[in-house]
């Protein structure tokens, strides 16, 4: 029997991954998306039907799913940036907690029950973190430092809570800082694109950077998807599952594999509105649940990452006109 999957969020980074990944394994690929972040031309190539929906309307969502009748729904579905959370909170509490709400009930509704739910929660839940509690287990209490980490703890919550009791088959997937191609808007991308541009020449040799004591833990999104399908296949209902880079840098250390082979002299220049008013110092997560479960564990090294995406980067702004501003 083919699995039939829904992605909420499919226009998404990790949506546009998760669904040529999917279809690939052999998956009925379907998908909503509102306001999409990505070229929606990848998930449309792989998707048997795609849905413009905004999870904030419930009926929507229920009549997309009534016509899927997923076996599969992974809810990614979001406001994703922290940054945006301290400008537009409310938006940000309606998409991430009444948006998952809203695909809860309306599963319910359609008695949805054996339909296993994969939700994208964050290890930003967790927060402040003392580099005591380093790695971090999926029994640290949250303590989220701005809106985007509140909602994200409370969209976990809602999973554990409809799982028992409602009997949903949800699977909290506690995804840390997630980067690779097509990301845009987050730190590693912000760098590698801006190494890209000096070695095309578009910009000047100078690198604005904030706080470069803060670190964490990177994870490829081809290692993330990879670590969702074992979730998916192995993964214990009503479970919180870390998934996320092994191994925690600080800012400087990944400026300086970002940097690293450049030929130009860069004048690094730190930015106090790059800055984020309260920010989390660490994040360090202890990946040994979902390697005992299900024997996944990312394996690409953040160097790899770093390289892969500033060759993309050099490519994607290479087709804009004086190496512009398209993406």
């Amino acid at each position: 029997m083919v699995t039939r999957v829904f992605i909420t969020g499919i226009g998404g980074f990790i949506g546009c991954h998760l669904s040529e990944f999917l279809a690939k394994k052999g998956c009925e690929v379907w998908g909503s998306y509102f306001r999409p972040t990505n070229d929606m031309s990848v998930p449309a190539s792989y998707a048997k039907g795609l849905f413009n929906i905004d999870v904030r309307q419930r009926s929507h969502l229920e009549d997309a799913l009534q016509k899927v009748r997923p076996h599969v729904v992974y809810h990614l579905a979001a406001q994703s940036y922290p940054m945006v959370s301290y400008k537009e909170p409310e938006y940000t509490v309606e998409s991430n907690v009444m948006g998952t709400l809203n695909l809860f009930e309306a599963m319910l509704h359609l008695d949805l029950r054996g339909t296993r739910v994969l939700l994208a929660s964050s290890t930003a839940a967790y927060g402040f973190i003392d580099p005591s509690e380093a790695p971090v287990t999926e029994s640290q209490p949250f303590r989220p430092a701005h809106v985007y980490g509140m909602s994200k703890a409370a969209q976990d919550l809602l999973g554990s809570t409809y799982f028992n009791a409602h009997g949903l088959d949800i699977i909290r997937l506690r995804i840390g800082n997630c980067v690779g191609l097509r990301r845009t808007g987050e730190v590693v991308s912000d760098f590698t694109r801006r190494r890209a541009q000096i070695d095309l020449g578009i910009i000047g040799p100078e690198f604005h950077v904030g706080n470069l004591h803060t670190k964490r833990a990177f994870l490829d999104v081809r290692d993330a998807v990879e670590g969702f399908w074992a979730l998916q296949e192995k993964g214990k209902g009503g479970e919180a599952y870390n998934i996320s880079g092994a191994d925690a840098v600080s800012m400087q250390q990944l400026l300086d594999v970002v940097l690293s082979g450049c030929s130009k002299s860069v004048q690094v220049v730190r930015d106090l509105s790059l800055v984020r008013s309260v920010d989390e110092l660490i994040y360090w997560n202890d990946l040994s649940k979902i390697e005992r479960h299900t024997g996944w564990k990312p394996h690409r090294a953040l160097r790899e990452t770093v390289e892969d995406m500033i060759e993309w980067w050099k490519t994607e702004l290479s087709k804009a006109p004086e190496g512009g501003n398209k993406v």
